[in-house]
């Protein structure tokens, strides 16, 4: 199971960060930009955004999946959520989850991505630092605001990841979080039903 989530978060992280990459950011850079840039090395640029969506996606899963199984409920609960016969029920609940996983990998990814030029592993001052905008600011009030929004700003690529990839990782995120059945009794004994 844990073995499939990392998959699935490598698989969101790697979607999300190729999305990401249009709005656009350092890979339509590294392949129109020539010459010397303000953003420093392409190459280091480029490579870092695409492993804080890896990393975001290795993160992400096993910590959204405990979620999953911290707050999927009792068996009972689980077991009339399975039982529901609308199968479009099921695809949208499948879509839910799908988005709110691929939110968390856009957060997480944001933070690395903030880590980066706090700890110099890229150069601070460009258009993509997000932080210039941050420590401009001379209001205290305004920045957690300020946080806040350069966060947010990876919510939206990561929501139409979310939606590409549902069809792939929903279903399973869905089975996940309904996995959880009561004890079927037989008659040697007990077993429990499993979904993966």
């Amino acid at each position: 199971m844990y073995a499939k989530l990392l998959g699935i978060g490598v698989a969101y992280g790697f979607g999300f960060t190729l999305i990401k990459s249009l709005f656009p950011t350092p890979v339509l850079l590294l392949l129109l930009t020539e010459g010397p840039s303000t953003e420093g090395n392409l190459t280091v640029l480029a490579s870092v955004y695409i492993a804080s969506g890896l990393l975001a996606g290795i993160i992400g899963g096993p910590i959204f999946g405990a979620i999953l199984l911290g707050r999927r409920g009792s068996g009972v609960e689980a077991a009339r959520l399975s039982s529901i016969p609308t199968a479009g029920s099921d695809m949208w609940r499948s879509l839910v989850l799908s988005f709110l996983f691929a939110m968390l990998i856009g957060l997480i990814s944001g933070l690395l991505t903030m880590g980066a030029y706090q700890f110099g592993i890229l150069p601070s001052g460009g258009v993509l630092d997000p932080l210039t905008l941050i420590r401009s600011s001379n209001f205290s009030p305004g920045y957690p605001l300020l946080v806040a929004w350069t966060l947010a700003r990876d919510l939206l690529p990561a929501t139409l990841a979310g939606l590409f990839l549902a069809p792939f990782g929903g279903s399973f995120l869905y089975r996940l979080y309904a996995s959880r059945r009561p004890p079927v009794k037989t008659g040697s004994g007990r077993r429990f039903e499993e979904d993966f």
